[in-house]
């Protein structure tokens, strides 16, 4: 990057609020079926106003991590004053953390990512027992992940397990009510100690019970934060700004939470 182009992504960058940004998006180079190219990903988020955004394709065992090379091209060829980070979306295999990335391995990858992000989903180690177990395995989960130097950002943390308690019929809503408060206290505090950046995911078409209970033991423990779409479909992307990223902006702020609380990756 050109020092003129270096200068005007800084003041972007010191200029951002949660409405600007969307760092949960894939693209026609994750394995996700209808998902968009980058010049109409890039298109549409200039058109809803955003200024920053990241590219989060799954990273699985069975992923090419020569996509992520792929799309490092494709961001330093694209023409926009667009911010745009490369991340990937990497989900634990196991309650221990273990992922598929190798920091020997995947050097020479990872040297072209900005940051990776750890995408936590329900696996049949956890999915298998009852409702107590599954919480408290996924608490453990989800502590390995914020111990791990791997990751910058954490997207949509809690919410899936949620979701899954709901699914499986454990539970009758969604709801952080459901998480033990002793484990969303050592969670919040552990990111904030690891310096982890926390998505505040809040799906569109459901909300979750209790979100704010959650948001605002973020805040107080000066956790930063961000918002994503998650979006994978060209229909995602075509519609205006995301109803879910929407969701998240007015849930933050209703929670006190303002631009300083914006996590932001390192050296940036």
């Amino acid at each position: 990057m050109i020092p003129d182009e270096r200068e005007v992504h800084k003041n972007i960058m010191d200029e951002l609020d949660f409405h600007q940004i969307d760092f949960h998006i894939h693209t026609t180079e994750s394995p996700s079926h209808g998902a968009i190219p980058l010049d109409e990903v890039i298109r549409a988020a200039s058109r809803k106003g955003l200024r920053c955004i990241a590219l989060t394709e799954h990273w699985k065992p069975e992923t090419d991590p020569s996509i992520f090379s792929e799309e490092r091209e494709l961001i330093e060829r694209a023409d926009t004053e667009l911010k745009i980070f490369l991340s990937a979306e990497v989900s634990p295999l196991n309650i221990q953390g273990d992922t598929p990335v190798d920091p020997k391995v995947h050097r020479d990858i990872l040297e072209k990512m900005d940051y990776l992000s750890a995408g936590p989903h329900q696996h049949e180690e956890t999915l298998s027992k009852g409702k107590a177990e599954i919480i408290a395995r996924s608490h453990v989960m989800l502590m390995n992940i914020l111990e791990d130097d791997l990751f910058g950002y954490v997207l949509h943390p809690w919410v899936t397990v949620i979701a899954d308690l709901f699914s499986r019929g454990h539970s009758r809503v969604l709801t952080f009510e459901d998480i033990p408060e002793k484990y969303l206290d050592e969670f919040a505090e552990a990111a904030a100690f690891y310096k982890k950046g926390i998505e505040i995911y809040s799906p569109a078409a459901v909300s979750v019970e209790g979100y704010d209970w959650f948001v605002k033991k973020l805040l107080k423990a000066g956790v930063k934060i961000g918002v994503g779409s998650d979006t994978h479909q060209k229909e995602d992307n075509e519609k205006g700004i995301s109803k879910t990223t929407q969701a998240a902006v007015r849930l933050i702020r209703s929670c006190g939470g303002n631009r300083s609380s914006l996590w932001l990756p390192e050296n940036f």
